[in-house]
């Protein structure tokens, strides 16, 4: 998309007509990616005010925003009573009166396609996450790893899988009920993201088996942190209505080679889980076929 278009206003003149609001609201409702209509919005008004610096928060996100010594004008922004996050302004003078009313009438342009974008962006997030766990799920998973593995054989940078998977999670259901069956799988997603780096990612597979993607992480790393899960796992209590116990996994690991593809790779971690599990599970096996 082009962005030669600009708000055809200057300091001096500062107002927000109808055609200025209408062309800036065509082009916000352009894209449905929350990043591109920030960025979108501050390269229209960033030389028209002469900002240093324009953020956007996310209603879920509550951190306060620091202008370092320098000044900030920052406005809830408020759809139909839908809270739709905090945008501020910074630069290094103050903003008068006449500079607020501009930035008043066009972040009301903004409230529609910055809507659009957060509902979009859920909708995303929904497709692509486990709603009980939070974790990614099957389907994101088959485009990650492929996209992990290009990256790592054309970087010629280790990449690690893990595989794991609650032992006798059917008991679980079965003397504790579903319920409880839920908990245990939110607890031990919660001890392996406990565990882990926020670059690593975790995917359920399906039922009580989960994968777990390890970038830059060599064999020596996967065992250190798959044993790490596994003591985690097994010495933290799950707790639901006041009942409690305690769960166990078995851990495949797979290390990708040169000549893997996304099948193979995915089949030695399974491997790894299976001999686990038939070795007397509560256990981590690297599995190298």
């Amino acid at each position: 998309m082009s962005h030669s278009s600009r708000i055809s206003k200057t300091i001096d003149n500062l107002s927000a007509d109808k055609q200025t609001l209408l062309e800036l609201s065509n082009k916000l409702h352009s894209t449905l990616d929350l990043d591109s209509l920030i960025t979108l919005l501050k390269l229209d008004i960033t030389p028209i005010l002469n900002l240093d610096d324009m953020l956007y928060q996310t209603p879920e996100n509550t951190d306060s925003i620091d202008p370092k010594g320098r000044h900030l004008i920052s406005y809830q922004l408020v759809l139909q009573k839908k809270n739709l996050g905090e945008i501020a302004l910074i630069r290094r003078t103050r903003f008068n009166d006449k500079e607020q009313q501009f930035i008043e009438k066009i972040l009301v342009a903004l409230l529609s396609p910055l809507n659009n974008a957060l509902e979009y962006q859920h909708a995303m997030k929904l497709a692509l996450h486990d709603p009980l766990t939070g974790v990614f799920n099957r389907f994101a998973m088959d485009s990650m790893v492929s996209r992990e593995i290009d990256l790592s054989q054309r970087n010629n940078t280790p990449l690690a899988m893990l595989a794991i998977d609650i032992d006798f999670f059917k008991r679980v259901n079965d003397n504790y009920g579903h319920a409880y069956g839920d908990a245990v799988l939110k607890q031990m997603t919660k001890c392996v993201k406990e565990c882990t780096r926020t670059s690593d990612a975790m995917f359920r597979y399906g039922g009580e088996e989960f994968n777990l993607l390890l970038n830059n992480t060599d064999l020596s790393g996967a065992q250190e942190l798959a044993e790490r899960i596994r003591q985690h796992i097994e010495t933290t209590a799950c707790e639901h209505e006041g009942q409690s116990t305690h769960i166990t996994v078995s851990i495949g690991i797979s290390i990708l080679n040169d000549d893997d593809n996304q099948a193979s790779f995915f089949k030695r971690a399974d491997n790894g889980l299976y001999q686990a599990k038939k070795n007397g599970r509560n256990q981590v096996v690297n599995s190298k076929k």
